[in-house]
């Protein structure tokens, strides 16, 4: 999916990331359910520093708002998965780029990260 949803209409967005350790050949045993991994993918709630108007963005242009986090932007940026405490990283597209989407709400929020 790859997608940020824009809360409110302003500057802050929630961003699709993917936890480390369930992507990982030895994932947290948190992340398992019945041998099988599940939510590798959660969101963060971030800043977005770009142009409101376009429709894919660099990570870079995003900053976190996240307790805990070292740094700023950043595909690879440290954000705690919420289910096992591990690192997580942004999901972007092949081109590196996040889907900026318009709204989160209604309609659209039965198609958010949230699994």
């Amino acid at each position: 999916m790859m997608s940020a949803f824009r809360l409110d209409g302003g500057r802050v967005f929630y961003v699709e990331h993917e936890c480390t350790s369930a992507k990982s050949e030895n994932p947290n045993k948190k992340h398992q359910l019945h041998s099988h991994v599940h939510n590798p993918v959660y969101i963060v709630r971030m800043f977005f520093r770009g142009d409101l108007d376009v429709m894919q963005s660099s990570v870079d242009e995003f900053a976190y708002m996240t307790d805990g986090v070292m740094g700023q932007g950043g595909v690879d940026a440290y954000v705690n998965c919420p289910l096992c405490g591990s690192e997580g990283r942004v999901i972007t597209n092949k081109k590196e780029q996040v889907e900026i989407k318009e709204a989160f709400g209604g309609r659209m929020a039965r198609e958010t990260p949230f699994r």
